[in-house]
């Protein structure tokens, strides 16, 4: 059995890992910017941090369902692929947010699935 979820299990011990380091920016973030919990507004520049690390966080369950039914009911290996994507994603995203709201998703166009990610609207 252990040998038809090793690699689900690791991609989820880095998809761990990844939200750990979420949680850390925005505790540096907390510290730099003299922002005491429970507050959760101050610049912007911690409100976008903030911000990149709860939508990660709130799509972090479904990401686990999704590749654990995917690896045990169709394919480990595919399956922990597509989580490895998805987390490298999940962590351009975050960078981008970091940078500028108007950039979380700049990197997406030049993406090789670039028609799959959502393209920011002009006004």
């Amino acid at each position: 059995m252990l040998d038809q979820i090793h690699l689900l299990a690791a991609v989820t011990v880095l998809g761990v890992l990844e939200q750990a380091y979420f949680f850390l920016q925005v505790i540096y973030a907390r510290r730099a910017f003299g922002i005491s919990p429970p507050k959760i507004s101050g610049p912007p520049e911690f409100e976008r941090i903030f911000r990149a690390q709860v939508n990660s966080s709130e799509y972090f369950p479904i990401f686990l369902a999704l590749l654990w039914q995917a690896g045990l009911f169709f394919h480990q290996g595919l399956a922990a692929a597509l989580g490895l994507v998805y987390l490298y994603a999940r962590y351009r995203y975050f960078v981008g947010y970091k940078a500028s709201s108007s950039e979380r998703l700049d990197w997406c166009s030049s993406c090789p699935g670039a028609g799959l990610c959502p393209q920011p609207q002009s006004p």
